[in-house]
């Protein structure tokens, strides 16, 4: 996502641009496959602001207007877990009766609602200066402001963390903060009509409007560095392209430690990079359903579903996290399953439905102590407890692991965002896109800008982009 943005603003300032894609088909976890009819989402995705963010930006830009059609259904969500059970309308003036709903299901606490409706005020209101504030501390820190109760931290503060796949004891605040105003005043969670790989080929489609060239199976091997210079790339270890400015979108580690080398980079900035922390991955089910099973456009919760508040409490949380950490099956499991056929019907056949379906896992550098399967199995269990009727209907269900994941990306350790937004790596202290080698910058999840996910990369490429022209126009390359 943030390789086609920049690529494409790169031509639009003129400059001679050749993308280089290392699979068969473009958009990376936006990609997707084909099979009995169904058109299937490599990733797990839904999209917070649609064309209010960084994707209408970025093809208005281009001046394509605003191609990409973004679809929301009547209840955008179901919510099943922590002993909730309801669905989340789209309409905002519903939003009320959704919460009322939640508080009563949940047992929170009656004497605990002004404290946490004054929090959440807050956050809608908060100032950018004062959100930079928070940038550097933890969801779990500013919550302490309002109460110390552990069900209402586990609550809210699993909710404010999911954009990032990071608990709330370690994702910041700040960064939590800004993309939930986005969230709310945007108004905009959805999915576009053609499937999430219509982002990437509608930024790919502009981008050789403005004269650039797109190449598939072209997995960059190498980043040739001469006398502190970039000077191009090596594709598949033998084909040689030479180029002044090289934009890795890969994660900051893999482009410094196996693409170009460490030894081209100071101590001090190859350190920095050797303690970049990221967020964690998960596990994929995609599920093709013999008929329509339910109408909302995802379904979020865990498993088991009905957990005394003890069991939600944060120490709780802390001590399945920490087994996440070292490779252990977790004592309940939290599933994110959007239905791409809610949003656009022809992403399968007719009268049929499409589940994609994710449960967090660790990354590949943490060594599992149980059978990778019984990720997979575990996460299938909760699947088909949260979605009734899925197992019964299943024409196929394909799963993908951690690794296969990780191969189909091309990032070593396979997380979901690679420079995760930790209290350390979010806003002034986030990896910039230029490097120390000249003409090599970074864009993607791995450097710059704020957001969630794909919306995270694809602003990350359109300032990678106007960097690099105002480094030109100053002749800095």
């Amino acid at each position: 996502m943030g390789g086609s943005a920049c690529g494409a603003l790169l031509a639009k300032h003129g400059f001679k641009v050749l993308i280089l894609e290392k699979n068969p088909r473009i958009g990376g976890s936006c990609s997707y496959y084909e099979k009995d009819g169904f058109k299937i989402d490599m990733g797990t995705h839904m999209f917070i602001r649609g064309n209010k963010g960084p994707f209408g930006t970025c093809t208005r830009r281009l001046g394509m207007g605003t191609p990409l059609e973004f679809i929301r259904t009547r209840n955008i969500a179901w919510l099943r877990g922590f002993n909730v059970d309801a669905r989340v309308p789209s309409n905002v003036f519903l939003m009320p009766i959704f919460i009322g709903r939640v508080l009563v299901q949940s047992g929170f606490p009656l004497r605990l609602i002004p404290n946490v409706m004054r929090m959440f005020y807050d956050i809608l209101k908060m100032p950018p200066e004062k959100i930079e504030e928070w940038d550097g501390r933890t969801i779990e820190e500013f919550m302490a402001q309002y109460t110390e109760e552990p069900f209402v931290h586990a609550l809210i503060g699993f909710l404010l963390g999911l954009y990032f796949i990071l608990p709330p004891w370690q994702a910041s605040a700040g960064e939590s903060i800004w993309n939930f105003q986005r969230f709310v005043y945007d108004s905009s969670l959805g999915y576009p009509k053609g499937g999430a790989v219509a982002i990437p080929a509608t930024f790919l489609k502009g981008a050789e409007m403005h004269g650039a060239k797109v190449m598939t199976n072209a997995g960059v091997t190498k980043i040739m560095v001469e006398d502190g210079k970039v000077a191009g790339v090596v594709v598949k270890d033998k084909d040689k392209f030479y180029a002044p400015v090289v934009v890795s979108t890969t994660s900051l580690r893999d482009t410094v430690f196996k693409l170009a080398g460490s030894q081209y980079f100071p101590k001090s900035y190859v350190n920095r990079v050797e303690k970049i922390k990221s967020s964690f991955i998960a596990v994929q089910a995609k599920i093709g359903l013999k008929k329509k099973v339910t109408d909302v456009g995802c379904v979020c919760g865990s498993y088991p579903r009905k957990r005394s508040q003890k069991d939600i409490s944060l120490e709780e949380m802390k001590k399945i996290f920490k087994n996440l950490e070292e490779g252990k099956l977790l004592s309940y499991t939290p599933i994110y399953c959007p239905i791409p056929s809610n949003f656009d019907p022809d992403l399968a056949p007719p009268g049929r439905q499409l589940l994609t379906a994710c449960a967090v896992a660790p990354t590949t550098d943490i060594e599992l102590q149980d059978d990778p399967k019984a990720w997979i199995d575990d996460m299938l269990t909760a699947l088909y407890d949260l979605v009734p009727g899925a197992k019964e209907n299943a024409i196929f269900v394909d799963t993908f692991s951690v690794e296969a994941m990780a191969n189909w990306i091309g990032k070593t350790s396979g997380a979901a965002v690679t420079t995760g937004q930790t209290p350390d790596q979010v806003g002034v202290n986030r990896p910039g896109h230029r490097t120390p080698v000249s003409g090599l910058y970074i864009c993607g999840d791995g450097a710059g800008s704020r957001g969630v996910g794909t919306e995270l990369a694809c602003q990350s490429g359109m300032d990678c982009a106007d960097l690099i022209f105002n480094d030109w126009r100053n002749y800095l390359i």
